[in-house]
């Protein structure tokens, strides 16, 4: 495909997945977005849950907090201090436990301190809630049967425990806007070679269930998308959480032109691992020398053919305070390990979509801050381009 064309393909799929309220998006997106959805006949079985989505999105942009998340938004360019980082804040307005494992909040903690403390610019992308884009996509990824069960918990208003969740209305609405989220992501990396994603990287999401706190691959699901529209001919995903991507490597075991890499805790969940492309087993409580040291190993790996992006899921629970890693990461370390990446990525002329993934610790603050380490490596990177 002609360069021109490539970059318009990405340029008009960025507008689609755009929020229209988004100070990026374009008066002829919100036109094409409303005439979408009144026309397009194959959402209608998929209105009620569409509708739902919709009130819960409503619903957080009322509170308080986001009363001026549009107002405040400054336009993304490729000048700004920072790359392009994506959220919406449906990621943590869902009631849980406190002493749950999964910290809900930590998203929006995150968004918040990008913001308060200037580690970020407000230039903010916020994704569209529509999830009709990707419909096709959830289904090619996950088993129908699966997803049907996943949407009727909106549809009925129940509320069951799977996948060591509660999982109820709000929940599984995060999680499909989140799939968006991250295709927006990856769409904003190809077009800026490098977006990161307050969210995403739910990796233990298999085939047919959900597992490990999460429901819907996004990961595997942006690929999809990438690749149905031929905007991509080749992805690597690049899991540095300290638990195997044991999802996605289920999922593309038997497809080419997706490379699965993972570095993870050899004893650590899950119990059972799958086979990734490349798997790099550590054992616990491994200090910051040898983590590193392995890592450069493992970055030579990062050879991309013609037309490729690279997803990096940069969980932060390799670190010596995580209450799940067993690993004995310093922040320096995780720091180090994350501008190992970025530089790889740009010495490579390779686009990184960055996402979330695991980490946890019962104070907030704490964890909050291990995930910026991330933020922090990317805007120094980004700062660097072309030198």
């Amino acid at each position: 495909m002609h360069k021109d064309k490539e970059t318009n393909l990405v340029d008009f799929y960025i507008e689609k997945f755009l929020h229209p309220s988004d100070v990026n998006s374009s008066e002829l997106h919100r036109k094409r977005d409303h005439f979408h959805k009144g026309s397009d006949s194959s959402l209608r079985g998929f209105l009620h849950v569409q509708d739902e989505i919709r009130k819960k999105e409503e619903s957080s942009f009322r509170k308080e907090k986001y009363a001026k998340i549009f107002p405040c938004q400054k336009k993304f360019s490729l000048y700004s201090k920072n790359p392009p980082y994506v959220f919406h804040p449906t990621y943590s307005d869902v009631d849980m436990k406190e002493e749950h494992r999964f910290k809900v909040k930590k998203y929006e903690n995150i968004f918040t301190h990008l913001i308060m403390e200037c580690v970020y610019d407000r230039n903010y992308i916020i994704p569209s809630c529509d999830i009709s884009k990707v419909r096709n996509c959830l289904f090619s990824v996950h088993e129908k049967s699966f997803v049907d069960r996943m949407l009727q918990v909106i549809q009925k208003k129940e509320i069951i425990q799977m996948f060591e969740l509660d999982l109820f209305s709000d929940m599984i609405c995060r999680f499909l806007v989140e799939i968006n989220g991250t295709v927006l992501s990856s769409l904003l990396a190809l077009k800026y070679f490098m977006s990161m994603h307050v969210g995403g990287g739910n990796h233990h999401s298999k085939i047919n269930r959900g597992d490990g706190f999460c429901i819907f691959n996004d990961t595997a699901i942006a690929i999809n998308f990438l690749l149905l529209h031929k905007i991509i001919d080749n992805a690597i995903i690049l899991d540095v959480d300290v638990h195997q991507g044991d999802g996605t490597a289920e999922i593309f075991q038997n497809c080419q032109n997706v490379k699965t890499i993972s570095i993870h805790c050899r004893k650590n969940y899950p119990l059972f691992k799958k086979k990734s492309t490349i798997d790099i087993e550590l054992d616990p409580y491994i200090q910051d020398e040898e983590y590193l040291e392995i890592y450069k190993h493992v970055l030579t790996n990062i050879k991309p053919d013609k037309k490729t992006i690279l997803f990096y899921l940069a969980g932060v629970d390799i670190s010596q305070d995580d209450d799940l890693g067993l690993l004995l990461i310093s922040d320096d370390g995780i720091y180090q390990r994350d501008y190992m990446t970025y530089r790889t990525a740009a010495e490579n002329n390779l686009p990184v979509v960055t996402l979330l993934a695991g980490g946890y610790n019962e104070c907030e603050d704490t964890l909050t801050r291990k995930h910026l380490l991330t933020f922090r490596a990317a805007k120094d990177s980004w700062n660097i381009r072309g030198k």
